[in-house]
């Protein structure tokens, strides 16, 4: 069963040909996961604050949106998939509250 919900503290970004990209989309909708995607390559807002938060342009990169506050940038897509499987049911829960 695929979540409608978007999980809010989360934000994908990377760029539509980018085959690291297409494997952590795949593997977010495998597990049912609907997280918000910035296009780096179609919006240069995206790349500017992935670059000026982030720390560099490189994708795919996960935002992570803490409770605390604080900003976790993920990046590698074997880094991003191996968080959203081993967080994947805390993550479906936040959507459901």
């Amino acid at each position: 069963m695929i979540n409608t919900n978007e999980i809010s503290n989360l934000t994908l970004y990377h760029f539509q040909a980018c085959p690291f990209c297409a494997r952590t989309r795949a593997a977010m909708a495998e597990l049912g996961l609907n997280i918000e995607q910035r296009d780096i390559r179609l919006d240069a807002d995206f790349k500017s604050e992935l670059l000026e938060q982030g720390g560099k342009s490189q994708v795919p990169c996960l935002q992570i949106k803490k409770q605390n506050k604080e900003t976790q940038w993920l990046y590698e897509s074997d880094v991003v998939i191996d968080f959203l499987k081993n967080n994947v049911d805390d993550l479906l829960h936040l959507t459901l509250q």
